[in-house]
């Protein structure tokens, strides 16, 4: 009997000594999976932060190249504007002086016809 109750204790010890093992060996299961989680989330964190600085020094550097393309163009608009306000300003100078000058002409033949009036006139 002692020996069936001995194996019996030996047999319940090696159950509890096994339960505990699996409950052991679950909890620290349990515990790599949350530190590789962790790990994993922090790498992905660490990843997106480096994504965003990257999109982030990209869009600073086509910002600075539109924005010396823009000056460049602005540039280049100014002086075409000035060159054809330039052009404009002698067109509208030649026209002037080209109404004026047939202004005048009409101003001497009306005065001439005038004056060849007043001649017979005074015959």
């Amino acid at each position: 009997m002692k020996t069936k109750l001995m194996s019996a204790f030996a047999l319940a010890f090696m159950f509890s000594v096994g339960a505990y093992a699996q409950d052991t060996t679950a909890l620290s299961k349990k515990a790599i999976r949350q530190q590789e989680r962790a790990e994993r989330k922090a790498r992905v964190k660490e990843d997106l932060k480096n994504a965003g600085q990257s999109v982030g020094n990209a869009a600073s550097e086509t910002g600075q190249t539109i924005k010396e393309k823009a000056k460049v163009a602005d540039e280049a608009v100014s002086k075409g504007a000035k060159k054809v306000g330039s052009t404009v300003n002698k067109g509208l100078d030649k026209a002037e002086n080209a109404i004026v000058t047939e202004g005048d002409k009409l101003k001497a033949k009306r005065d001439s016809a005038r004056a060849e009036k007043a001649r017979r006139d005074t015959l």
